[in-house]
């Protein structure tokens, strides 16, 4: 990774799973918060800001059944690979 905004990004969405993984739900929704703030500026470089915003929705739902897991695959896995694919060269 190159330090670039969307990399630096990936990099606090894994950190951030796992601590809802280690069971630091404090934590990790404090982090979370801050992803949503490091994100909301690169939405309009993403090619497809629509279904990372989708995936946003379904990641605070996640969030509010106190679901860390499904939480924290999302942010691991399918958030950087949506942004991978969606974010302009």
């Amino acid at each position: 990774m190159n330090n670039k905004p969307i990399d630096i990004l990936t990099m606090k969405l894994i950190s951030t799973a796992s601590k809802f993984r280690l069971g630091y739900e404090a934590d990790g929704s404090h982090d979370f918060a801050h992803c949503i703030d490091q994100l909301k500026p690169l939405l309009p470089e993403l090619t497809n800001a629509v279904a990372v915003a989708q995936l946003f929705r379904e990641m605070l739902a996640e969030q509010e059944r106190h679901d860390w897991l499904a939480l924290a695959d999302s942010l691991e896995y399918d958030l950087p690979l949506l942004l991978k694919v969606s974010f302009k060269p």
